[in-house]
């Protein structure tokens, strides 16, 4: 994150100092993670709720802006990567995911204990259908080796598995199974 996004979420509250590294403060990472919740239990389609969960667990602690517009901008662009790095710890300790230098990546075992059923939609024809159900099975996944491992994080299943489900990475420049299905 640009230096002054980090001013700027320091400033308001929304950032921490962890280390030599910036995570998410404890208030921002509850709502945040409560939004997910609430997202995820209330909706069908699991396309933009990334977007909408962030949004409103910030729109909750941050409820006017009186910062300039270059420091505010820098804080925005930089929350996503700023979320992976707080949850990355969780992620690890529950073995959902690993870092790698500074790219995230799903723990190798991960995906071998998932997906023991092979009937699928497919994915062109019924793609909400195959979303919804590889984010079910995500979330289930989560939710059990989080039991497993470190239950004291169970409250943050949803955000997890919404991390998961972009594979840890929302760069603009990424591919998408849309990219491919053109």
């Amino acid at each position: 994150m640009h230096p002054a996004g980090i001013k700027f979420g320091l400033s308001h509250g929304l950032l921490e100092l962890n280390g030599a590294g910036v995570v998410l403060s404890a208030p921002l990472l509850e709502s945040i993670s409560e939004m997910a919740r609430r997202k995820v239990r209330r909706r069908k389609r699991v396309i933009w709720i990334w977007d909408e969960a962030v949004n409103a667990g910030v729109r909750t602690i941050l409820t006017t802006i009186s910062a300039p517009r270059q420091e505010f901008v820098p804080f925005f662009t930089g929350l996503d990567r700023i979320i992976f790095e707080t949850m990355m710890p969780i992620a690890e300790k529950a073995q959902i995911a690993e870092r790698h230098g500074k790219h995230f990546f799903a723990d190798h075992m991960f995906y071998r204990r998932f997906r023991q059923d092979i009937r699928r939609p497919h994915m062109r024809l019924e793609a909400n259908l195959s979303w919804r159900l590889h984010f079910r099975e995500i979330h289930a996944m989560i939710k059990q080796l989080l039991a497993e491992y470190s239950p004291e994080h169970m409250r943050h299943a949803e955000l997890l598995a919404l991390c998961q489900l972009d594979n840890w990475d929302r760069s603009p420049n990424k591919l998408t199974i849309e990219d491919f299905l053109k």
